[in-house]
C-alpha cells in the first residue's frame, strides 16, 4: 500500500513539474523574420520555424513578410508548410511592414495564410510565374501559369479572399498597393506598425519569440542563385589556371572548393544540365589558354561560362526572373575579369619566355666608346671597364661602338651610325 502510495505521489510531482513547461507556450506567439528570397534556405528556415511551434505547442505564428519572390518549388514547399501547420492547429498570420512587400512569389505564400495585414505603401503580387529560356506563349509557361492560378484561386478562397482579384495577380501581372488591395477584400486590413498589430490580435500579454534565419539558411540561400553558382565555378576554374603558372597549391584548393560550392547550388535548384555543359566547355577553353598564351581561348571560355550560368536558370519557374540588374553586372564583371586575366597570364607567359643571360655573353648588344684608334685591333669602355676590342673596319678614337660579339675576351665590334 505504502508503495502505491508513494508511487502516486511521484506521479503528482511529475505532472506537475511538467505543467509550467508546457503551458509556457500557450501564451506564446512566434514572429518569423522573413526577409529574404524565395528559395531552398528560406525553405530551411521555414520548416525549422514551423517545426519548432508545433513541437512547443505555439499556437500563433505571425510572418513578418519582405520578399521579393523567387522559386516556385521553393513556394510551394513554404506554402505546404504554411498548410500543414494551419492543419496542426497553429493560426498563420503574414504580415507586410512599412517598406517591406509581399512581391511575386511571396503573394502565394501570404495567400495561403489564415490572415494577411499591410502597412501603407507596401504591395502585394505582381504573380505571373516566368519559365527563363521558355516562350511566354509556349506549352509549358501556361501549364506552369494554370497551375499558379489555380493555386493562388483555391488559397483566396479557402480564406474567404476576393477570389478574382487574387487570378488577376497571376494572368495578368497585377501588384496591389495595400489600400486597394484591402478595399477589394484582398487581405485583412491596414497596419502601419507592429505594435498596432499586436493590439489588434490581443496579444499584449503574449510572450514573444522571435525566428531568424540561420548561418546554414543564409549559406543555402547564397549558392541557391545560377549567377552566383555560375561566378563561383568560373572563378575557380580561373584560380587553378593561375596556379598552374605560380604554383602554390593554394589557388588550386580554393578553385576546387569554388567549383564544388558552384556545382552544389546548381543542384540544389536543378539548374539545366546544357547550362553546366557550356560552363564545361568554358572551363575547358579556359584551361587551354596554357598551351596558347594570346588570351582568345580565355576570353571565348569566360563568355560561354557567362552564356551557361543564364542557361543554368532555363526551364525552372521563377515568380520573378532570377536575373535582374545585379545579374547583368555580375556577368559584365566575369566579362572584365576574363579580359584581366587574359592580359596578366600573357604577360606572366612572356615574361617565363625571357631567358636570363648571365657571363661575358651579358655584353652583346651593349654600347660604349672607343677609347683609342681601331685599325684591326684597339680598346674601347663599355659599361666603366675598359676591353680589348677587334672590328673590320676603322674607328676613331671618342666614336660609339655596339658590341656585336666575344673571342675569348676580345670584343668585336662595329661603330654606332
Amino acid at each position: 500500500m505504502e508503495k502505491w502510495v508513494g508511487f502516486t505521489l511521484l506521479a503528482f510531482v511529475v505532472v506537475f513539474s511538467l505543467l509550467p513547461y508546457s503551458s509556457s507556450y500557450s501564451h506564446t506567439y512566434m514572429v518569423i523574420n522573413f526577409n529574404t528570397q524565395v528559395d531552398p534556405g528560406a525553405v530551411s528556415f521555414f520548416q525549422r520555424s514551423f517545426s519548432y511551434a508545433e513541437s512547443q505547442g505555439i499556437s500563433i505564428v505571425i510572418i513578418n513578410m519582405n520578399t521579393p519572390g523567387g522559386l516556385l518549388d521553393s513556394m510551394l514547399s513554404m506554402v505546404n508548410i504554411t498548410l500543414e501547420a494551419e492543419s496542426m492547429g497553429i493560426k498563420v498570420i503574414t504580415y507586410v511592414p512599412p517598406g517591406g512587400m509581399a512581391a511575386s512569389a511571396g503573394s502565394y505564400i501570404a495567400m495561403a495564410s489564415d490572415m494577411i495585414y499591410m502597412a501603407n505603401g507596401t504591395f502585394i503580387g505582381p504573380s505571373t510565374p516566368i519559365v527563363e529560356g521558355i516562350g511566354v506563349n509556349s506549352t509549358y509557361q501556361m501549364h506552369i501559369q494554370n497551375a499558379m492560378l489555380a493555386l493562388m484561386e483555391s488559397q483566396a478562397e479557402k480564406h474567404g479572399r476576393n477570389v478574382t482579384a487574387a487570378a488577376l495577380m497571376v494572368t495578368n501581372n497585377i501588384a496591389y498597393p495595400a489600400e486597394k488591395a484591402y478595399s477589394i477584400g484582398l487581405i485583412d486590413g491596414i497596419v502601419n506598425s507592429f505594435s498596432e498589430l499586436i493590439s489588434i490580435l490581443n496579444l499584449q500579454n503574449y510572450q514573444q519569440i522571435q525566428s531568424n534565419p540561420s548561418a546554414y539558411d543564409q549559406f543555402i540561400s547564397f549558392i541557391s542563385n545560377p549567377t552566383v553558382d555560375g561566378l563561383l565555378m568560373t572563378i575557380g576554374l580561373l584560380a587553378i589556371l593561375l596556379d598552374l603558372y605560380h604554383a602554390t597549391v593554394i589557388t588550386t584548393i580554393v578553385g576546387i572548393i569554388l567549383i564544388a560550392l558552384g556545382l552544389w547550388g546548381a543542384e540544389i535548384i536543378g539548374g539545366n544540365i546544357v547550362g553546366l555543359l557550356f560552363i564545361v566547355i568554358g572551363g575547358a577553353l579556359i584551361i587551354a589558354e596554357i598551351k596558347v598564351g594570346h588570351g582568345f581561348l580565355m576570353i571565348t571560355g569566360i563568355f560561354l561560362a557567362i552564356f551557361g550560368t543564364w542557361l543554368l536558370a532555363s526551364g525552372i519557374p521563377y515568380s520573378p526572373s532570377p536575373f535582374g540588374f545585379l545579374s547583368y553586372v555580375a556577368f559584365g564583371v566575369m566579362g572584365g575579369l576574363g579580359f584581366i586575366a587574359a592580359y596578366y597570364l600573357n604577360w606572366v607567359r612572356r615574361t617565363l619566355k625571357k631567358t636570363p643571360v648571365t657571363g661575358p655573353e651579358a655584353i652583346i648588344g651593349k654600347r660604349g666608346k672607343a677609347i683609342t684608334d681601331i685599325d684591326g685591333e684597339g680598346e674601347v669602355r663599355v659599361e666603366g671597364i675598359i676591353w680589348h676590342a677587334r672590328s673590320n673596319q676603322k674607328i676613331e678614337r671618342g666614336k660609339e661602338v655596339v658590341v656585336k660579339g666575344i673571342d675569348g675576351l676580345v670584343l668585336l665590334v662595329e661603330e654606332v651610325k
